[in-house]
């Protein structure tokens, strides 16, 4: 309930009254209070031209006194208003790019590890039989994939670059042997091999030379 004035007698009546109970004029004739909303603050950025016009008046002003006949003092005020007049506009342009950070909106990225690929396991002997089966359909299996296989040694063998290579028994024919590079760090392993011993080596597939099976980069896991 609140008090209004009565336009008859412009005394104070209760709003909910019926009429005043000074003079009987009636209360709902009344006009109501006319509430007045509050402006909302507008915030107004630096247009171009004006941002400009800042600018360019100090520049203006500094290259007028560096000519003849000014002191050393109006120079050194003149640039340091030139400096602040640029700061000062710096730091408001920063200011209004900045995003605003809301507490809860935002939740911190998951990454997601994909799980990795388990390696797929093969015989030297089954994978010379793939290549020698289609070569095309062997490649999308094994090469530029890393594989284990397994199989006997038959020769141990360096290429032109120095490298040893090893092949495993289990080829089409005696000079189709597949083959497999071990790199510079298991020469010694290299060394130590023999023909007729079991090995499993972890690989990356090459590909083929004439349906023979090549393999690089492998490393002994026995």
């Amino acid at each position: 309930m609140a008090l209004i004035t009565c336009y008859e007698c412009d005394r104070m009546a209760s709003d909910q009254a019926a009429a005043c109970p000074h003079c009987g004029a009636p209360i709902a004739e009344q006009p109501s209070p006319v509430q007045i909303q509050p402006r909302a603050a507008v915030s107004r950025s630096v247009g171009f031209w004006l941002g400009v016009g800042v600018l360019l008046f100090p520049m203006i002003f500094v290259w007028f006194l560096l000519r003849q006949g000014h002191s050393t003092a109006s120079r050194v005020i003149g640039f340091a208003w030139l400096t602040l007049v640029v700061v000062g506009m710096a730091s408001g342009d920063r200011n209004q790019g900045s995003p605003v950070a809301t507490s809860g909106s935002q939740s911190p990225s998951v990454k997601v590890v994909a799980p990795a690929e388990p390696l797929r396991e093969i015989s030297a002997q089954h994978l010379a039989q793939a290549y020698d089966r289609n070569t095309v359909a062997a490649d999308q299996q094994f090469k530029g994939k890393r594989f284990k296989v397994s199989g006997v040694v038959d020769s141990i063998n360096t290429d032109l670059f120095g490298n040893p290579y090893v092949t495993l028994r289990g080829g089409v024919n005696q000079f189709m042997e597949p083959q497999f590079e071990l790199d510079e760090a298991h020469a010694n392993y290299a060394a130590g091999l023999q023909a007729g011993m079991r090995i499993s080596l972890v690989c990356l597939g090459r590909g083929d030379v004439a349906k023979t099976p090549m393999s690089k980069d492998c490393v002994p896991i026995n």
